[in-house]
């Protein structure tokens, strides 16, 4: 089991700034024990919205880093030694800064099938445009960790869709609920069937007047990733966003997400789809 928080010891533009980390001992997280770990990232610049994924040959922490908690600097991206993490050793890391152009990346994270021993970490962003995502390669050397590389972006182009605004209606109350509608959701759900490797992803897009969840299959990730199969769920005029999804070793699919109108309080609800449904549609409800 590993949890996770950015901490700072004072003031919040004073720094410096952690990613706090603990990692249970064993498979008991109640009373088997944790290694604990504060992972100084920067004595300047505040590691906002961090997430996490793991993968073959580590755990990826990504973060947008904030100048005194005020001025974005970029995105930056960690590779953690899973070994050190799990045996409460020293905890060795490998890091690349992106300019100030890229925001909001999300490693993927295995689940249920695992990826090749030679394939890269993928992470993927919103594109420069309304049609298409980025994709990022990271290919860490524990031995050598200076011969450790990231490679793209490389665009993806998908389906046009329109941002939404940042504010969602709820029933009595004039208080209108956040989108994050800027960025994709976590979180990135790699999968890996019959020897097709996917990464699965979702955003909120402006639809029908209201807004809904947009997902994504991605393939061909060693070459040139395209879009395999998409679609937005939307199918009425309640406020549908913030999804998070999830596949499993079968290539079913579920995404839940947050839904509200001015009818309706805000509430939790899920949808998904079974690995034979059409393509681009959550057919499960």
């Amino acid at each position: 089991w590993i949890i996770s928080d950015f901490s700072w010891p004072g003031a919040v533009r004073s720094g410096p700034y952690y990613q706090c980390i603990a990692v249970s001992k064993t498979a008991d997280p109640v009373s088997g024990g944790w290694w604990m770990y504060g992972m100084l990232l920067s004595s300047t610049e505040l590691n906002d919205y961090p997430k996490m994924g793991v993968w073959h040959d580590g755990i990826y922490l990504t973060a947008n880093m904030f100048r005194k908690a005020s001025t974005f600097s970029g995105s930056k991206v960690w590779a953690l030694n899973r070994d050190d993490l799990i045996s409460g050793a020293p905890l060795r890391s490998v890091a690349f800064s992106l300019g100030s152009s890229y925001a909001s990346l999300l490693p993927a994270h295995v689940r249920a099938s695992l990826p090749p021993t030679t394939a890269p970490e993928y992470l993927l962003a919103r594109g420069g445009t309304t049609s298409t995502l980025r994709i990022w390669r990271m290919k860490v050397n524990w031995t050598t960790p200076t011969a450790s590389t990231l490679t793209g972006p490389a665009n993806i182009n998908v389906a046009a869709f329109t941002v939404p605004s940042a504010k969602v209606p709820q029933l009595g109350s004039t208080t209108t609920l956040d989108t994050l509608s800027d960025r994709l959701m976590s979180n990135v759900a790699y999968s890996n069937i019959g020897g097709n490797e996917a990464l699965w992803v979702n955003h909120t897009v402006s639809s029908g007047g209201t807004m809904g969840v947009r997902w994504y299959e991605i393939r061909n990730l060693n070459g040139t990733a395209s879009v395999f199969q998409q679609g937005t769920f939307q199918p009425d005029s309640t406020y549908r966003w913030m999804g998070s999804l999830a596949i499993d070793k079968q290539g079913n699919m579920a995404v839940g997400y947050s839904a509200s109108s001015s009818t309706l309080n805000p509430q939790i609800r899920y949808a998904g789809r079974l690995v034979g449904d059409a393509a681009g549609t959550l057919g499960q409800g």
